[in-house]
């Protein structure tokens, strides 16, 4: 089933989403699957590099908003990740994982580029 997005923040998060995603295939990322939930969370990406998982939680805003969307990886909604990360890979036996966060900054106007950094979570 395709999820629908009808609030704005729900179409900015999934924009940013789409600009992550295509930014980890540009640097070598293998993208292996997108918003997964179980009963512990959601996982917005799942991507494979050599023999390694990667498991990113992407938190999006616009460039010169006074509000870093970063602030919103709170210990509670990290705690919610990493749970939902640990039962992904117990269930399919993965035991090679890093988990990381993508701020994606994207800009007012649509010629300019999105500003996009990986951030480590542990």
């Amino acid at each position: 089933m395709i999820r629908q997005f009808t609030s704005k923040k729900q179409q900015l998060g999934q924009l940013g989403e789409e600009k992550a995603a295509v930014f980890l295939m540009k640097q070598g990322f293998l993208l292996v699957d997108r918003n997964i939930n179980n009963r512990h969370g959601e996982i917005d990406i799942i991507a494979k590099k050599a023999k390694t998982h990667y498991f990113f939680e992407v938190k999006t805003g616009k460039q010169g908003s006074w509000f870093n969307p970063a602030d919103n990886l709170t210990k509670e909604k990290l705690w919610k990740f990493f749970r939902a990360v640990e039962y992904y890979c117990l269930k399919r036996g993965i035991r090679e994982y890093i988990m990381q966060g993508i701020v994606v900054l994207l800009p007012s106007d649509e010629k300019s580029q999105a500003s996009i950094e990986i951030i480590d979570l542990t």
